[in-house]
């Protein structure tokens, strides 16, 4: 058995510090502050990274982990961190999707796969699936079926991770809190 790498590019964000004259002039100009708030002063870019990605054990894939908490369950929007967002799941996707959501602030329709129980995965695509960035920079992945049908609850300890192979998310319930 042969662990699996991929070949990725690390995304990241580069920022312009110093605005030009004009641009600076038509900032003062405008009346209204722009929607993309402070997301319009850097740009997405890609570059090799200088140590290769993060192996993944085809055993044990779970690279985000992370325990639900009530906003969560409420909502059905698992909240994802910057960092892991950048280093677990922008690093597969091709520019182009990345910056959709990076610099965009677009939704992303995703595919969500809950394999709990491994003999009988169970599917969530659809409107009701998506990823995207918050204004505090993390990123959100909307599973409200997942949520739902697995009877999720405040402290229930969950692992996912981005398939690379496959495009899509994979997410498992390890432990539940029950009260």
């Amino acid at each position: 058995m042969a662990l699996v790498t991929h070949q990725t590019l690390k995304k990241t964000y580069y920022y312009n510090f110093f605005p030009t004259k004009g641009d600076e002039d038509s900032a003062a100009a405008a009346a209204n502050p722009h929607p993309l708030g402070s997301r319009r002063n850097r740009m997405l870019v890609e570059m090799r990274d200088l140590y290769p990605p993060p192996v993944v054990d085809p055993n044990h894939p779970w690279q985000i982990k992370k325990t639900l908490n009530h906003y969560e369950i409420s909502s059905g929007k698992i909240v994802i961190s910057f960092n892991d967002t950048f280093e677990h799941i922008l690093r597969y996707w091709n520019f182009c999707m990345a910056n959709h959501i990076a610099i965009l602030g677009h939704r992303v329709a995703v595919a969500v796969w809950d394999v709990t129980n491994e003999k009988k995965p169970k599917k969530y695509d659809g409107n009701e699936v998506y990823f995207q960035i918050t204004p505090s920079e993390n990123c959100i992945l909307t599973c409200v079926g997942v949520m739902r049908d697995r009877n999720f609850k405040i402290d229930d300890y969950i692992g996912l991770y981005w398939d690379p192979k496959e495009s899509n998310f994979r997410i498992k319930l390890f432990y539940s809190f029950t009260r």
